[in-house]
C-alpha cells in the first residue's frame, strides 16, 4: 500500500504519517505526494509498514502512535 493511500483512507495529516512510519519531519513524507523536481519515491519497506498498519488497524482500530 503506497503512504499516501494510507494517508487518504485513514484521514492521517503528514505529521501523522510521519510520525507512524518512523520519520522525524514531515518533508520526505510531503515529497511522495506531490510531483515535479522535489518528487522521492517510498522505500520498499515503508510500503509494507503501511500495509501491516493497514492490517492492523482494520482489527485493533486507528491508533496513531510512534512505533519506534
Amino acid at each position: 500500500m503506497h503512504p499516501i493511500e494510507l494517508k487518504e483512507k485513514w484521514q492521517l495529516t503528514y505529521n501523522e504519517l510521519s510520525l507512524v512510519l518512523g520519520y522525524q519531519g514531515d518533508y520526505t513524507v510531503r515529497s511522495w505526494g506531490t510531483n515535479g523536481r522535489h518528487k522521492r519515491n517510498p522505500q520498499n519497506v515503508v510500503y509494507v509498514a503501511c500495509r501491516l498498519l493497514d492490517e492492523k488497524w482494520s482489527t485493533q482500530g486507528k491508533q496513531v502512535n510512534s512505533y519506534l
